[in-house]
């Protein structure tokens, strides 16, 4: 938005301000300034006369001439190349040292002719080409023939001695596209007089011009007729103020439809009133089909673009152009003023839709004053009647859909300072208030304040506080670090412990794998083993293969092992840790490892095959990592119908089933059709894990002295578990035996049938001395004696 700051003295009292403060206070009161420029920049110019022209010898172009500049600066001569210049010319002259926009002018000589200035034209002044007519661009400024010779204030004489505000207007702040407004942000912000425009217009006859609104876009409607104008030029005035303002005067009815948006913020269009198919405009949003708008291009029309009919047929397409079968032209005599409030959202989506960006678009768009249509028919038929001579004026007829309410809102000081951090007294508050415009009466519980029509953006008690902060300064708040309190940051406990299962995994070698959570249904009744919930299903499977929620994760890690193998990927291990939701409303933290092929080490140049082994050794870290006690678990043989009944083991921790791994049976291998491979798999209830408490890790010296290791085999039944044989051996004596670890089993030859090889190794260490081979030999006689005695076991010599 550009405001013109010799068009916004005409409404309020500028004396005392520089551009530069006015901007600074603007800014900081929340409407910024984005650039202070000049419309116009010379310096050292003066209006001069021609007073002989010339044609220069051997130029087909250039003029020789003399001007006179008045008593001061003398008869100058000057070499000239404009088309237009001529003897008796008024002139715009730029003296030696002058400084324009492209540059400083110094004297010369041009074709051994003497040039002392330059004869300018208003582009070289710095103007658009876009205010000037073709003849302005082509040649130097014609001054008027009344102009004083030797007056050095041309820009004034001009009216471009002007500085221009350009406003970076944000979305609350649509009440700033009107110049009224602006002149009253100065009085709000300065408590400088206003000057605003009063006119009273009196009707002459009753049009009988029926209006009306068939959709809920448009609230307001309001059209008046007007007969018996001229189109004609528009006076100097009002193109200079249009100009200053970035629009280019046309003639004198749009100049005033455009003065008016300009001056109020209300978008208006004319129709010429004798091309209307009747004398009727009503809105509509249910038209389709094609519209030639003023710019003679064709749009297509779509049910939801707002439309102003006559008898049916679109006369305009509201907020966004007008039509070009009833536009008003030079042979105009009666038109129909319209002033009408639309609903924003439509018009952006119309203007954006056919690219027909505009002033008035853009002003519905962010909102306009919903209750001064009165006041802007009254202002425009007033201009009318002095620049456009026009013979007569109708009443305003309006479609209201309900009688506008101003808006009341209730509010404290106490909320009010509270909510700033402030301690405003009640005058300053008020104070501020009011020099915002709006009205404020006591209330018992504080206040009521009545907003001005134009303050759309005003609609609770906040808006009320930053009206105050804004106007009083924000440098009234206290600058202080709010109080906070502070936390100890982290993941939640099962988040940072999914974490460090998956963490280790992947360090060990194994690749995680995402799969979907959807799966057909003969899958879901696979390895239902932890968890034997009933599923979800899918009301609207896309396909029968993603209709069920999984409640396992096994079914899926088998078709991914399925997928690698297909494409030649023989040797995979791979894990997912996933939630795993079942009916009613059950949730559950899984991890799924499924092996195949082999083992590889030192990349493919050895490797064993998977088997039991390697998962159990993976449940056994997973204890340690989350300090899990071997005494608290029980491993059992499976007997799930899927697993290996000889190859594979169920966890229990504290009596909870938490895990299932091992070797598949040979059917479960054949229905996925992996007969030939050695699958291993293992599915864990991690949260049966997570829940286990633990106490805290003990740190201790390690011991100064040397450990000793002594290996003992025993010949042992089948129904004696190596566990319940090294759980006795630590309680012979817990304080020198450190570790128990098993390193063979063996059954086959010299051990009878029913019967087999157990050999583990004991390590003994002391914190306080050197075990002597006494001490030793206790420990072992003990042990033996242990073993034979409990188990019936036979010590292997």
């Amino acid at each position: 938005m550009k405001v013109s700051l010799n068009f916004l003295k005409k409404f309020v009292d500028l004396e005392g301000l520089t551009p530069e403060e006015i901007a600074h206070r603007f800014t900081f009161a929340g409407v910024e300034v984005e650039s202070i420029e000049k419309l116009a920049s010379a310096s050292k110019v003066v209006v001069g006369e021609v007073i002989y022209c010339e044609n220069m010898e051997n130029s087909d172009h250039l003029h020789v001439t003399k001007v006179n500049c008045g008593p001061k600066y003398g008869t100058l001569d000057i070499v000239c190349g404009a088309p237009n210049v001529r003897k008796g010319l008024k002139v715009i002259v730029a003296l030696d040292g002058c400084t324009l926009p492209g540059g400083t002018i110094k004297k010369g000589q041009i074709r051994g002719h003497e040039s002392n200035g330059m004869l300018c034209s208003l582009l070289e002044l710095g103007v658009d080409s876009k205010y000037l007519s073709e003849e302005q661009t082509k040649g130097i400024e014609e001054l008027p023939v009344d102009s004083q010779v030797g007056d050095e204030n041309v820009l004034g004489l001009l009216g471009l001695d002007d500085v221009i505000l350009d406003l970076k207007l944000l979305a609350n702040r649509s009440d700033m596209y009107s110049l009224i407004n602006v002149a009253k942000e100065v009085n709000t912000l300065f408590g400088k007089e206003l000057h605003l425009p009063k006119v009273e217009v009196k009707e002459t006859f009753k049009a009988n011009f029926p209006v009306d609104s068939k959709t809920e876009k448009c609230p307001q409607f309001s059209a008046r007729v007007v007969k018996g104008i001229e189109t004609k030029e528009s006076p100097k005035w009002m193109k200079e103020a249009l100009r200053s303002s970035g629009i280019r005067s046309i003639n004198n009815i749009v100049d005033i439809g455009n003065y008016v948006m300009l001056v109020t913020g209300q978008p208006l269009h004319m129709y010429d009133l004798d091309k209307l198919e009747k004398q009727e405009l009503v809105v509509r949003d249910d038209i389709e089909g094609d519209f030639v708008a003023l710019d003679e291009k064709t749009y297509k029309l779509q049910k939801g673009d707002i439309c102003i009919t006559s008898n049916g047929k679109v006369m305009c397409l509201g907020g966004v152009m007008g039509s070009l079968a009833c536009a008003v032209d030079e042979h105009t005599k009666n038109i129909v003023i319209e002033a009408a409030n639309f609903d924003y959202a439509s018009i952006r989506r119309t203007s954006i839709r056919l690219n027909l960006s505009s002033d008035s678009s853009q002003r519905f768009v962010k909102g306009i004053n919903p209750n001064q249509y009165n006041f802007v028919m009254d202002l425009t038929a007033d201009l009318l009647l002095s620049l456009a001579s026009a013979k007569e004026v109708a009443e305003v007829d309006t479609y209201l859909k309900e009688e506008f309410k101003p808006k009341l809102i209730k509010s404290s000081c106490e909320y009010i300072n509270a909510r700033l951090g402030t301690s405003f007294s009640k005058e300053e508050i008020y104070s501020a208030l009011k020099a915002a415009h709006i009205e404020i009466s006591d209330d018992k519980e504080g206040f009521v304040t009545k907003i001005p029509d134009q303050r759309i953006d005003i609609s609770g008690e906040a808006d009320l506080s930053e009206e105050v902060i804004r106007i009083l300064g924000f440098e009234h708040i206290e600058s202080k670090l709010p109080v906070t309190e502070l936390f100890v940051g982290g993941l939640e406990p099962n988040l940072e412990k999914k974490r460090m299962v998956r963490s280790y995994l992947r360090g060990i070698g194994l690749d995680e794998v995402l799969c979907y959570s959807l799966m057909r249904e003969s899958e879901i009744k696979d390895f239902q083993i932890l968890n034997k919930d009933e599923a979800y299903r899918v009301l609207n499977p896309l396909t029968d293969e993603h209709e069920y929620v999984r409640t396992n994760l096994l079914p899926s890690l088998m078709n991914t092992l399925v997928y690698n193998k297909n494409h030649s990927n023989d040797n995979v291990a791979i894990f997912e840790v996933s939630d795993i939701y079942s009916i009613p409303n059950k949730k559950h933290i899984h991890l799924g490892i499924a092996l195949v092929g082999n083992d590889l080490r030192r990349y493919a140049l050895s490797g064993e095959l998977y088997s039991y082994y390697h998962l159990k050794g993976v449940v056994d870290s997973l204890l340690a990592l989350f300090g899990v006690e071997e005494r608290r678990t029980v491993l059992a043989r499976c007997n799930e119908k899927e697993f290996h009944p000889g190859k594979s083991a169920t966890l229990k921790i504290d009596g909870k089933l938490a895990a299932v791994f091992g070797e598949l049976h040979p059917s479960t291998l054949k229905k996925y059709h992996l007969e030939k491979e050695n699958v291993v798999v293992l599915e864990m209830d991690l949260g049966v894990l997570f829940e286990t408490k633990t106490s805290l890790k003990k740190m201790e010296e390690i011991s100064r002295f040397q450990s000793v290791k002594r290996d003992f085999a025993f010949i042992l039944s089948d129904a004696v578990t190596s566990k319940d044989v090294l759980t006795e051996v630590r309680k012979v004596n817990r304080d020198l035996i450190k570790a128990v670890e098993v390193f063979d089993v063996y059954k086959g030859e010299h051990v009878k049938e029913g019967y087999y090889s157990l050999a583990f190794s004991v390590y003994l260490n002391s914190k306080e001395k050197t075990l002597s081979d006494k001490d030793i030999s206790l420990i072992e006689e003990e042990i033996i004696k242990v073993v034979e005695s409990k188990f019936g076991a036979e010590l292997r010599k």
